[in-house]
């Protein structure tokens, strides 16, 4: 898709002069589409739930939820936490936007706690996490050497679970299911023929978006949007949000 996307924004943007764009600004642009589009599917899906639930969807060809579900399901990933020897805590993958859920020896899934209500679950002869009852919170991003950020990083208790099970290369017997963030696409080429860049979708670093056919026309609206703000075409800009606009009143 991400040739004929951008075939499109080159064939827009060359149609009356308006500007040019190199592959590195599209790909830049590309990304930035592709991430707008991808962070409003939570939004959307949990409007749609409500949606559901009150009967304004159907079910079938009608069934928004099921279709956002669907995209993101393509985007769900499953894999062993990394354990931090230095801080004794765990790291979350680089590319997780959202936690599904945390399990334990693949059969114990372990319950999010907030940080204000930890220390008294921690301190309570009922309820204090355990083997079979296992909590975690998580904490933001933490600044690293040279200035370089990990990722989030997550504590969970009773804290013994979180020991290496073979140092000096440690895993451990939890995972995560979480939804990561799209790849990057990257439109590639391999040569110039008459000043043009030729399309190349052998190349290795080549990646197409991740996001589903359907959103063609958002991906060109808003490559173009962006596209018109740096070549300082305001028209470009105006005519993408019209269409930006005409396309989001149609779905509602």
């Amino acid at each position: 898709m991400i040739n004929e996307v951008r075939n499109s924004v080159m064939f827009i943007l060359n149609k009356d002069n308006r500007g040019y764009i190199t592959p590195m600004e599209f790909n830049a642009y590309a990304r930035q589409a592709q991430l707008d589009i991808f962070q409003k599917y939570m939004y959307e899906y949990s409007n749609a739930m409500i949606k559901q639930n009150a009967r304004y969807h159907g079910e079938g060809h009608s069934n928004i939820s099921q279709r956002i579900s669907e995209t993101l399901d393509r985007l769900s990933e499953y894999k062993s936490l990394s354990y931090n020897q230095t801080g004794g805590n765990l790291y979350m993958p680089q590319d997780c936007y959202f936690i599904e859920k945390i399990i334990y020896n693949n059969n114990t899934e372990v319950a999010r706690v907030d940080h204000s209500k930890i220390l008294n679950l921690l301190n309570s002869n009922l309820t204090a996490p355990n083997v079979s009852y296992p909590a975690y919170i998580l904490s933001s991003d933490v600044l690293g050497g040279a200035q370089t950020y990990t990722p989030g990083v997550l504590t969970v208790y009773p804290t013994s679970l979180m020991n290496p099970v073979l140092p000096p290369n440690p895993t451990t017997n939890l995972q995560i299911r979480y939804i990561r963030y799209p790849y990057d696409p990257s439109w590639t080429y391999t040569t110039i023929v008459g000043g043009e860049p030729v399309y190349d979708h052998t190349n290795a670093m080549h990646q197409d978006f991740e996001i589903p056919q359907e959103e063609f026309a958002n991906l060109v609206t808003k490559i173009l949007q962006y596209a018109g703000l740096s070549i300082r075409e305001s028209e470009v800009v105006q005519d993408a949000k019209a269409e930006e606009l005409q396309s989001a009143q149609q779905t509602q």
